[in-house]
């Protein structure tokens, strides 16, 4: 061969290697596997906590019942007060005659004329109580239960107050004793009907917010001072305290039935820690919350952490703080909403276990 058949042969050689890597540097050959996705997952820490399962009953929403209003006067009845107004101690409770029928505080309904040389008791207490809570008692350091003359000067002051004539003694029927202030409700007489012993001229309760709950055999154990939860019409949820458990008081919806069950029926009788949160609405059906079953500082998950084991019960799936995971078997205990109580090896307050999406 001649030098230049063999340089071009070299040449197309050459050209055939170099043609044959631009192909490969440009086609690419086949393209590499992508490395695989690692699942997101939720995760939720074990906490320590109380769990409590509950069970709803019915009650009635209200204002606690008290002591009626007994007129004690004959007349005619000048001036009412208007349905839904308090009444505090010291204030005009109706007017008979025009003469003003005054509230005190007391326990002891007033049943006699509080004079001088009027044997000694509780309703002279509470009637000095009140003289020297109105500022009319100088000369009464306390309620001895004794009318005594400095007693009897501070009844002619407090009548000059009240507009009566200054007697220095209490007629019956001038003050009703109740043990707190009322909220007038429905009237049963109306201005210029007559006016005789024994009328109530209209509905009282007290300004306190409550429950009434009747008892049923079905319903869990309950303790005075526990705590429940109170569901409002509205579904909002308000706390509440069992203060009572006995038979309804007078005046409660229950007192009145008509069924001797139900007038002999024990209730519970729950006060809400927040009674403006209840509104101001009287005989309002509710849903009291009782608890069932309680347990206090427990290790707890939400449900949806479990896993169903092959061979029975449950396990959790545990993230350790280098993100390994692994499966745990747990004990459950109390199931409580959407948290459950678990024990089990590594199973500690803070701990990081897997939740279902």
């Amino acid at each position: 061969m001649t030098r230049r058949g063999a340089a071009m042969t070299l040449a197309l050689v050459g050209g055939a290697i170099v043609g044959a890597v631009i192909t490969v540097a440009v086609g690419g050959g086949a393209p590499a596997p992508a490395a695989p996705v690692s699942p997101t997952v939720t995760t939720a820490t074990v906490v320590r906590t109380d769990l409590a399962t509950t069970v709803l009953t019915g009650g009635t929403l209200g204002y606690a019942p008290t002591g009626p209003v007994v007129n004690r006067l004959a007349g005619t009845y000048t001036v009412l007060p208007a349905v839904g107004s308090v009444i505090r101690a010291d204030q005009v409770l109706y007017r008979v005659d025009d003469q003003p029928v005054v509230l005190m505080t007391g326990s002891t309904p007033a049943w006699r004329p509080l004079a001088l040389g009027v044997s000694d008791g509780p309703d002279v207490a509470e009637l000095q109580a009140d003289l020297i809570a109105s500022g009319d008692a100088a000369g009464v350091s306390r309620a001895s239960g004794h009318l005594d003359g400095p007693t009897a000067d501070a009844i002619e002051r407090w009548q000059r107050a009240e507009g009566y004539a200054p007697t220095g003694q209490i007629a019956l029927g001038q003050v009703v004793f109740l043990p707190a202030p009322v909220l007038v409700g429905a009237e049963n007489v109306a201005p210029g009907e007559v006016a005789s012993p024994g009328d109530l001229p209209f509905q009282v309760s007290t300004t306190d917010r409550t429950v009434t709950v009747p008892l049923n055999p079905n319903l869990p154990p309950v303790t005075v001072g526990e705590v429940v939860s109170i569901v409002l019409p509205s579904n909002a949820a308000t706390a509440g305290k069992v203060t009572a458990i006995g038979p309804p008081s007078p005046g409660s919806p229950l007192s009145g039935s008509s069924s001797s069950q139900s007038a002999t029926q024990s209730v519970l009788t729950v006060v809400p820690d927040d009674p403006s949160a209840t509104g101001s609405g009287s005989g309002v059906v509710v849903q009291v919350s009782l608890t069932t079953q309680a347990v206090s500082r427990v290790l707890a998950v939400p449900v949806s952490a479990l896993l169903a084991l092959a061979g029975g019960g449950y396990g959790v799936e545990i993230v350790g703080p280098s993100g390994h995971h692994r499966l745990v078997g747990v004990t459950t205990g109390l199931f409580a909403g959407s948290r459950v109580q678990v024990r089990g090896r590594g199973i500690t307050a803070g701990v990081k276990v897997v939740v279902a999406q």
